[in-house]
């Protein structure tokens, strides 16, 4: 059948007009692209192939000095701290983590229902998703569980359901509609600090963010950022104490019924290969762990003969360590009267009262140095720094 002008002239019309649909959202994709780009970079190297900087080896301070030994009040023992050399970022930084050359002043005034602040500024950074349409919490937990399995840094992520008016804890179960997304990213633990490779694919997941959902990320500027997890990770590594208290046997090797069934009456509880005893918030304020390197394992208690076992204090993390530290010493004068065992330093000689002092004074002086640096002892930032 021979077609009419007027048919001819509506298949052309039809043609254009499809080809004039696609075009405009070629137009924008393209557009979004340059938006998301201008956010957060250009083309990201491959973290695989480009070489990074090895971190610096952290290293912890030590109380040196002989604890079983009398001390006089007037002779002042300093620790010994050996604090890594910090090396100033090269050029090839900026080579690994292409992040927007500019910071932007990109988190608003929280809600009143979000005091007290949702992140601490001084141990992590805050990034903003800003999405062009609501998306579901599920939908997009499930792209960025995929997005981010190279991604071995610590992150916390909330997300804004404009329609509840609230901020909803990103989980893999949260309901709810997204149009803004934070995240809070670790900037040290007791790993080292946040570095290049780690920066590097984080900010390859966010690209693929933008990509995906057509959002916005704002990036701070990455050579400030790094300096700033380099600068943590270091005051950090100044007060990272742990004070260990020894148990040692007697005649007979302590029974592991005897201990389990003690340190079960004292308040601890058996988790992850240690007797572990809590606040009412649930954080660890003591461990008891065994003085080989065996782990206590529930089915084997009954059978356990140990040459000794070893109260710990995790000084940053527990809040008032003097005191807390006071009642560790009480505890293992305790358990050492039950169990027919010592207390003893690493060295297996006896604690004098003046060593104790010492120790004492040595805690409370890392506490403070922690306030005035604005990380809390005890606070949920200072037990995510020193995890």
């Amino acid at each position: 059948m021979q077609l009419t002008e007027l048919q001819m002239g509506l298949i052309a019309l039809g043609v254009v007009g499809v080809g004039a649909v696609i075009g405009y959202n070629l137009w924008q994709e393209r557009r979004h692209r340059r938006t998301a780009e201008r956010a957060l970079g250009d083309a990201q190297p491959d973290v695989l192939i480009d070489p990074l900087h090895q971190p610096s080896r952290r290293v912890e301070p030590t109380l040196d000095f002989d604890l079983g030994s009398d001390l006089a009040s007037d002779t002042p023992v300093e620790p010994a701290i050996d604090l890594p050399t910090d090396e100033p970022l090269s050029a090839a930084a900026d080579d690994t983590v292409q992040l927007a050359p500019q910071r932007e002043p990109v988190l608003k005034a929280a809600p009143a229902d979000d005091a007290p602040a949702w992140a601490d500024a001084k141990v992590e950074e805050v990034i903003v998703v800003e999405l062009e349409a609501p998306i579901a919490a599920t939908e997009f937990q499930r792209a960025w569980s995929e997005l981010t399995r190279q991604v071995d840094t610590g992150l916390r992520l909330r997300g804004r359901d404009d329609q509840a008016g609230r901020w909803l804890e990103l989980t893999p179960d949260t309901a709810g509609n997204l149009s803004r997304i934070e995240m809070a990213v670790q900037l040290a633990d007791r790993r080292g600090p946040l570095g290049e490779a780690s920066l590097s694919a984080l900010a390859h997941a966010l690209q693929a963010v933008a990509d995906r959902f057509l959002a916005v990320v704002h990036f701070p500027d990455a050579r400030d950022l790094l300096a700033r997890a380099r600068e943590l990770d270091s005051f950090a590594a100044s007060v990272d104490v742990q004070i260990g208290l020894n148990l040692v046997a007697g005649e007979h090797p302590i029974s592991g019924t005897k201990l389990r069934g003690l340190a079960e009456a004292q308040g601890f509880a058996l988790d992850n290969g240690l007797f572990r005893a809590r606040d009412d918030a649930g954080a660890t304020i003591y461990t008891l762990g065994n003085l080989d390197a065996a782990e206590f394992i529930a089915e084997t208690m009954k059978n356990l003969q140990t040459p000794g076992v070893t109260l710990l204090l995790d000084v940053p993390t527990v809040a008032d360590g003097a005191r807390n530290f006071d009642r560790m010493v009480t505890l293992a004068e305790q358990f050492a009267h039950a169990l027919g065992a010592r207390v003893v330093d690493d060295n297996r000689q006896p604690l004098s009262p003046a060593s104790l002092g010492v120790i004492r004074g040595k805690i409370a002086e890392f506490q403070t140095r922690m306030t005035q640096f604005g990380v809390a002892p005890g606070s949920a930032s200072a037990r995510r720094l020193f995890s």
